[in-house]
C-alpha cells in the first residue's frame, strides 16, 4: 500500500512546478504582448548626445581634432633674461592666433613639446603660466638641434590661463618651440 504523506509530497511538488511553469509562460506572455513603442522609448532613454562641449568618452578626447591645440613661439625667440614669450595658436594653413588664452570653461592639457636649438650651449626652457611666479616646467637643452618631450599623462592649464616660455642660456640663444595638447571641459 502507498504511503499516504509520499503521496502529498509528490503531489506538491506537482502542483508547485505546474505553478512556475504557468509563471513562466505568463511572463513570456506579457514580454511578448508589450508595443514595440514602450521599447523604442526605453531605448531613447539611454542614448548619450555626443557634443564638443560635453563629450561622451567613446575614445580618447585627445583624438576629437576640434580639441586639439597647437601652441608656437613664431619662429625664433632670443633670449631676454627680463622677458617671456607668450606662445600663440599655430592654425591650420600657416596662420598665427594672437596670443592664446585658455578658454573659459576649458582646461589644456599639454602632452609634447618641440623645442629647436639653434645654438649649442648651457640652454634651458621654462614653462610657465601667466608670470614668472607660475613657472610648470624646466629643461636643460645643451644640444643643436630638435628635442622632443612628451608627458603621456599630460599636464594641466584652467581655464584663463596663458602659457609663456623663457628662454635661457648664452646671450645669443634661439630656439623654436612647439607645445601640443588638447582642450576638455573643466
Amino acid at each position: 500500500m502507498m504511503d499516504i504523506a509520499k503521496f502529498r509530497s509528490k503531489s506538491t511538488l506537482l502542483r508547485a512546478g505546474a505553478g512556475m511553469g504557468c509563471a513562466v509562460v505568463i511572463v513570456a506572455a506579457l514580454v511578448l504582448a508589450i508595443p514595440r513603442e514602450v521599447h523604442a522609448i526605453a531605448a531613447a532613454l539611454v542614448q548619450v548626445t555626443n557634443t564638443s562641449a560635453n563629450p561622451a568618452v567613446t575614445e580618447d578626447i585627445s583624438r576629437e581634432a576640434s580639441q586639439i591645440v597647437h601652441l608656437t613661439t613664431l619662429g625664433k625667440a632670443n633670449v631676454n633674461p627680463a622677458v617671456m614669450t607668450q606662445l600663440h595658436e599655430y592654425i591650420a594653413g600657416g596662420t598665427f592666433g594672437p596670443g592664446y588664452v585658455v578658454p573659459a570653461g576649458q582646461d589644456l592639457v599639454i602632452t609634447s613639446i618641440e623645442a629647436s636649438v639653434m645654438t649649442a650651449g648651457n640652454n634651458y626652457l621654462n614653462l610657465y603660466d601667466n608670470t614668472t611666479i607660475g613657472q610648470r616646467e624646466y629643461w636643460y637643452l645643451p644640444n643643436v638641434g630638435l628635442t622632443q618631450l612628451q608627458f603621456p599623462s599630460g599636464f594641466v592649464y584652467p581655464s584663463g590661463s596663458s602659457v609663456y616660455v623663457y628662454i635661457g642660456g648664452q646671450g645669443n640663444t634661439q630656439m623654436v618651440v612647439d607645445v601640443h595638447g588638447y582642450l576638455t571641459a573643466n
